[in-house]
């Protein structure tokens, strides 16, 4: 549910989602933040915020099966879908969702399931057309391997959502933790500002 500020309270989403209790240890408010945002041409947006190092993929896929994951993860795209219509239909303005994922600190060679858990669940949501939703999807703060995690991530994507891709340095590289971006404040501020000006340069 939407609070006052732009950020949402997802506790008792959560607890309604597949496998909550197993995964809930290793996805927390420091990895994962959902914003709202009213660009500069009026466009309003519900945004996800990613910090990829701040999940325990690891300890998390030793917890559940792939299957597990992917209907997790299905489940938060159907919800960020229904909270879309939800704001969209109180606004009278139609919202569209942007991903923003913080890359830093991200271990590119390391175990490779949580990624493909992630792939196959976009893969699956596509097909279903949540892709309608999606406005774009940022990958912030890459690592100096540029070329080898575009290269690693990019063919994830299904071939519409690539189309949507952006590239930048900078955003959310000085919040040490994304439970920052909850209170109204200058880290919040700055973020969305930065966001804002991505999405219409």
């Amino acid at each position: 549910a939407a609070k006052a500020g732009g950020g949402w309270d997802n506790d008792a989403l959560f607890a309604a989602a597949p496998h909550a209790d197993a995964i809930k240890p290793y996805i927390s408010p420091s990895g994962s933040q959902i914003l709202t945002l009213k660009g500069t041409t009026g466009a309003p947006y519900l945004i996800k915020v990613v910090r990829a190092a701040a999940i325990d993929d690891k300890g998390l896929m030793a917890a559940v099966t792939l299957d597990q994951l992917q209907d997790f993860f299905l489940f938060s795209y159907e919800a960020n879908a229904i909270a879309i219509d939800d704001i969209s239909r109180s606004s009278g303005t139609f919202y569209k969702s942007v991903v923003v994922n913080d890359l830093s600190g991200i271990n590119l060679f390391g175990d490779a399931t949580f990624r493909n858990a992630l792939a196959a669940s976009s893969k699956k949501a596509n097909a279903v057309g949540y892709q309608h939703y999606m406005s774009a999807t940022i990958l912030v703060n890459l690592p100096s391997l540029l070329g080898a995690l575009v290269s690693l991530f990019k063919p994830l994507f299904p071939k519409p959502v690539q189309k949507k891709l952006k590239f930048e340095q900078g955003p959310l590289k000085d919040v040490g933790n994304l439970k920052d971006l909850i209170p109204a404040g200058a880290a919040k501020v700055k973020f969305l500002k930065q966001i804002d000006d991505l999405l219409f340069d």
